[in-house]
């Protein structure tokens, strides 16, 4: 599949709470939020148009995006909030810029079956592939997930945030960080962090509804 780099498209930033991910992953275990798809399937060519790569200056894929209008991308904070503008591109294939994803006009609830992609890395130990892979997950709401977590661990998923959890060996790794989670057509998720991989735990994402005000207000044309 055929790839331009689009360095010109600025990036806003979906803020996922980067403190508690750290805070969570010195008390159980968990790593800091960079993940990847584990237990996926290639994607077809069209799949996915709203997808894209962020790509450091020697080709590393180190986080994921979504296109989002013909102008901007969003991502996790955490992916570039270190990183000047010059040091990344970021990358598509057969993308149209125009076709770009939406932001959700509800919020999501429990119980979707929604898609997630990424090149995240397959396993824990395992290596990223080179095309992009596909999952669908069921969606937590950020109440249902804390039930998940109460007696487990002292974690607290926000209300900005939301969770998908499927069976062990499917979930996000290393390098999915802020790609998106589509459901019912709209970038409804942006993943945050995991407990590396697959779990069976939930993955947390930031949850783009709670930031739609934001979104609109920060990606106005000048």
């Amino acid at each position: 599949m055929g790839v331009s780099k689009t360095s010109f498209i600025l990036l806003i930033v979906a803020w996922s709470v980067q403190g508690d991910a750290e805070d969570l992953a010195s008390k159980t275990g968990g790593q800091e939020p960079e993940t990847r798809v584990v237990g996926g399937k290639d994607a077809p060519k069209g799949l996915v148009k709203h997808q894209a790569a962020l790509k450091s200056k020697d080709n590393w894929t180190f986080c994921g995006a979504a296109v989002i209008s013909e102008r901007w991308m969003l991502t996790a904070a955490h992916c570039v909030e270190s990183r000047k503008p010059s040091e990344f591109t970021a990358v598509v294939g057969t993308l149209s810029r125009n076709e770009g994803g939406t932001t959700p006009c509800q919020d999501i609830k429990s119980g979707l079956s929604c898609l997630l992609t990424g090149w995240g890395k397959i396993g824990e130990r395992r290596f990223a592939p080179y095309e992009l892979r596909y999952l669908y997950v069921k969606t937590l709401s950020s109440k249902d997930c804390n039930k998940f977590f109460k007696g487990r661990s002292r974690v607290t998923i926000s209300s900005n945030q939301m969770c998908t959890l499927n069976k062990y060996g499917e979930g996000t790794c290393q390098g999915d960080s802020g790609g998106s989670l589509v459901c019912n057509g709209t970038s409804a998720g942006i993943v945050s962090y995991n407990w590396p991989c697959a779990n069976a735990i939930p993955d947390v994402y930031t949850n783009t509804y709670k930031y739609n005000s934001w979104i609109q207000e920060n990606t106005k044309s000048p």
